[in-house]
């Protein structure tokens, strides 16, 4: 049964690898949390302003050589390469989607100083994923 789940969540990193959209990998019945860390990676891996920008909830706090508040939209595509430098963007992408730490303030994509929490801002309904505090430093 592992061998069969590593096979689906090799072929979910695939499709979204090559830019298939969302419903392919939720077809790929994964839970949602490998899914929303798999759809992370592939929008800092193509530079996706747009995409981050929508999935981050504001005011956003930004810790790197110092705190920062990210207001808004605007403001986070105006930082992103502030906000996702190099050591910070290759953290995310080494991330094991299927092996992210997780406590009561959300999940940490990343490792040690260089990482993004992502927090289910859902109501009860279905899974809504943010961005909610990066650190860069």
């Amino acid at each position: 049964m592992r061998m069969r789940g590593a096979i689906t969540l090799t072929v979910a990193l695939a499709l979204i690898a090559f830019g298939l959209k969302d419903s392919f990998a939720a077809e790929a019945d994964l839970p949602e949390k490998p899914v929303i860390v798999m759809q992370l990676q592939q929008a800092v891996r193509a530079n996706d302003k747009a995409w981050l920008a929508a999935h981050t909830r504001y005011p956003l706090s930004y810790f790197g050589s110092g705190k920062r508040i990210i207001r808004d939209k605007a403001a986070f595509i105006h930082n992103y390469a502030l906000l996702f430098g190099a050591k910070l963007r290759a953290a995310i992408l080494a991330q094991d989607p299927a092996n992210v730490f997780e406590n009561w303030q959300g999940l940490m994509v990343g490792e040690g100083r260089y990482n993004v929490w992502v927090r289910d801002a859902s109501d009860g309904g279905a899974s809504h994923y943010q961005i909610v505090a990066i650190n860069g430093s």
